[in-house]
């Protein structure tokens, strides 16, 4: 028997035709999957708009929220950014302050009495373990008063023939270690720990300092000598530290800063005041010798960024939309896309109504003005910082009455961008178009397959006729050379 060759019909390379059999075929699949690419540029194109829907909105929300007020943004200024600096929130009204700084708030700062650093005077006085209450502030509601005693345990091993150097550390660590113990447990915050450390102010002394976790005299020392230690040491002496002596650095009434606003005297804890004036912090870095001035004005620039950032989000639809409807757009041809562009234009020209005064009711009387193309600009910044300055409601009147352009382009931009809205339910179609584009994909593989395995089949069958054929040729050759010799 003649075995069949699948890789040869009479010369010629039979899966080669089945190659260009199957390219032939596959002209037709390029079309549906053409249709497909459309389809999914489309659907991103639906996803890209809808973003940048979502952006515009958001800053339109922005616009309208009275806790961030943008439109009445203040800025705060100092006439000596050396002695103090100034910061406003939207809560603080417009004009100027005097005021006079007299005393900054400080640390409340205590010393042991200075000790020469080999000497022995400490550990000579103690042998046995002593503990030691500090008081310190943990303002509640409450009681802004409150405080916790942290106990402080000093082994008697400190004690033990060592260095008034080494007693002095070994009491530092026991008093942090305690202060960091109270703070995991949760019973002070961090930042109200009293720190403990050894100074050397020359060589060959130590001194122990205490220093309260914040300034002022809410925060100041106070102490529960259980064993006399402290006394000892002077920290908790009731006078101020002078040549070597122990005591504290600045009287606890002293503590806090002391300053003047338009002739009212305030005394604070902290060199950060934000109660003194409504809306206003105040940063005091330094005493002054004349009275200084505190100024409260509209913050223009931030105010123009915020609608800088709402004429870009506007212009990215716009231009978006521009090139999606062109003639080689994803939404060529598709009036629901051409009209939204047409639509935003005229929310953004139109007449605002509910404003202050008349002549203040469209972008273009606060300097903003159309492009051909349909964006944005600010055509004359001087009309919109003279509006700003008169007053912030001839801006804000314009984005956030009831049909201000950024309230009327949310309620019309949600129709779009909401759960089963315009866009949606385009994405939707699309999506479901998609699907059937794909089955047909797969349907065309399915027969494509079928047709190039019947298609080898009829090859493979001819090649056999073939290959018969040709056994038969030589037969009928090889009888009739016979034939011809026997008639010799």
């Amino acid at each position: 028997m003649v075995a069949i060759s699948t890789s040869s019909f009479g010369g010629l390379d039979i899966e080669g035709l089945v190659a260009q059999y199957r390219l032939i075929e596959l002209g037709s699949r390029s079309s549906i999957e053409g249709r497909k690419e459309v389809l999914e540029s489309r659907k991103e194109a639906l996803s890209e708009l809808d973003s940048k829907l979502l952006a515009l909105y958001k800053l339109g929300e922005r616009f309208s929220d009275i806790i961030l007020d943008v439109f009445n943004s203040r800025q705060g200024s100092s006439s000596d950014s050396e002695l103090f600096t100034v910061s406003a929130g939207v809560a603080a009204q417009p004009g100027s302050h005097d005021i006079t700084i007299s005393r900054l708030a400080s640390i409340d700062t205590r010393v042991s009495q200075q000790y020469v650093a080999t000497g022995t005077n400490v550990s000579d006085s103690f042998t046995g373990e002593q503990t030691f209450g500090i008081l310190v502030a943990h303002p509640t509601d409450v009681d802004p008063n409150n405080r916790e005693e942290i106990t402080v345990t000093v082994s008697a091993a400190t004690f033990d023939n060592k260095t008034n150097d080494e007693v002095l550390a070994d009491i530092a660590l026991a008093i942090n270690n305690a202060m960091s113990a109270a703070v995991t447990a949760g019973t002070i915050d961090s930042d109200e720990q009293t720190v403990a450390s050894v100074v050397s102010e020359e060589t060959g002394t130590s001194r122990l300092v205490l220093r309260s976790g914040q300034s002022g005299e809410t925060y100041s020392l106070q102490f529960n000598d259980t064993d006399g230690l402290l006394a000892n040491l002077q920290v908790n002496a009731a006078s101020q530290s002078t040549g070597t002596s122990g005591g504290y650095i600045t009287a606890a009434n002293e503590l806090n800063s002391l300053f003047t606003i338009d002739g009212l005297a305030f005394t604070r804890d902290s060199n950060f005041v934000e109660d003194a004036l409504e809306g206003v912090s105040i940063q005091l870095l330094g005493t002054t010798a004349t009275t200084e001035t505190i100024t409260i004005t509209t913050d223009t620039e931030a105010v123009k960024s915020e609608v800088q950032d709402f004429m870009d989000a506007y212009n990215e639809v716009i231009e978006f939309l521009n090139d999606k409807t062109a003639t080689d757009g994803e939404f060529r041809g598709d009036s629901t896309y051409s009209t939204l562009k047409f639509q935003l234009r005229s929310i953004i020209s139109a007449v605002v109504s509910n404003t202050e005064t008349t002549d203040y009711n469209q972008l273009s009387e606060i300097g903003i003005s159309i492009n051909r193309d349909g964006t944005l600009y600010f055509e004359d910044e001087t009309k919109f910082e003279t509006a700003l300055a008169t007053n912030t409601s001839l801006v804000s009147d314009l984005f956030v009455a009831t049909d201000g352009v950024a309230v009327a382009l949310n309620e019309f931009v949600v129709n779009y961008t909401k759960t089963s809205g315009i866009i949606s339910t385009s994405e939707d179609a699309v999506e479901a178009t998609l699907r059937y584009q794909e089955t047909r994909l797969e349907n065309f593989d399915e027969r494509l397959e079928k047709k190039v395995e019947r298609f080898r089949e009829q090859l493979l069958r001819l090649q056999s006729v073939y290959l018969e054929m040709q056994q038969q040729s030589a037969f009928f050759s090889n009888f009739s050379s016979q034939l011809s010799g026997l008639s010799g």
